[in-house]
């Protein structure tokens, strides 16, 4: 998210732009002159950092008392803008952002039938793997079996030396068998289960454009049961 912090032209009001929409707070002629129409950014990253930067290199912005042209703040830093030290109070202005959006997008509906798909694709692929590696384990045991019945041989006198050592051989090869197979997927399904959850945090979003908030682990089944984004207040419909 990128916020544009600056004074309203004509009315003096503290003006804020975000995604194409505008907000406005506080009384006429509250801002001084000294900050300028467009005077500061605010961006908010994934991870929920918070950097404020200048707009223009002669603008003025304190953090903390500190003139700063670029700086990465919490929401209880102490900010003021321009030489007269207008007061800019953060959570007040992203609480003006979330209010108005939950205005705008409280009566629109998106549909969410295009998430089945996404979840039903992600779900599957998890259990193949489990499947893969229950599977695994049992093929496995093959080698016991082996140096069990190579055991059990030793005390059968009518066995001959070659088929003991056939089945000790046997055995000791599928041991080295299933210890390359499991190192190298040791390595693998991680990157796979990585890369996996990662597409399915992109996909699998509030289909509001304007939000796109990871929806969580829910099933499908689950989500079509919930009114709509408790983050942006947009409802979903489903067939």
């Amino acid at each position: 998210m990128e916020i544009t912090l600056g004074r309203e032209s004509g009315n003096n009001r503290l003006h804020i732009t975000e995604a194409n929409n505008n907000y406005y707070i506080g009384k006429i002629g509250s801002v001084p002159q000294s900050v300028s129409r467009q005077h500061c950014k605010l961006v908010i990253d994934e991870s929920g950092n918070h950097i404020l930067s200048n707009i223009k290199a002669d603008n003025i912005t304190y953090v903390n008392g500190l003139q700063i042209s670029s700086k990465h703040i919490s929401l209880t830093d102490h900010i003021e803008l321009g030489n007269e030290h207008y007061p800019l109070n953060l959570q007040e202005v992203l609480a003006a952002i979330r209010s108005q959006a939950r205005q705008t997008n409280g009566n629109k509906e998106y549909s969410i039938n295009h998430l089945e798909k996404i979840w039903e694709d992600y779900n599957d692929a998890k259990l193949q793997i489990q499947i893969q590696e229950r599977r695994s384990n049992a093929i496995s045991s093959i080698t016991g079996l082996f140096s069990m019945a190579s055991i059990a041989c030793g005390f059968i006198p009518d066995i001959s030396l070659d088929i003991r050592i056939l089945l000790y051989a046997a055995a000791l090869l599928l041991a080295i068998y299933f210890f390359i197979t499991r190192y190298r997927s040791s390595e693998a399904i991680p990157k796979y289960l990585a890369e996996l959850d990662k597409k399915f945090h992109e996909q699998y979003t509030c289909p509001n454009p304007e939000c796109q908030r990871f929806l969580g682990y829910q099933p499908y089944n689950d989500l079509r049961k919930t009114t709509g984004c408790p983050q942006c207040k947009a409802q979903y419909k489903s067939n």
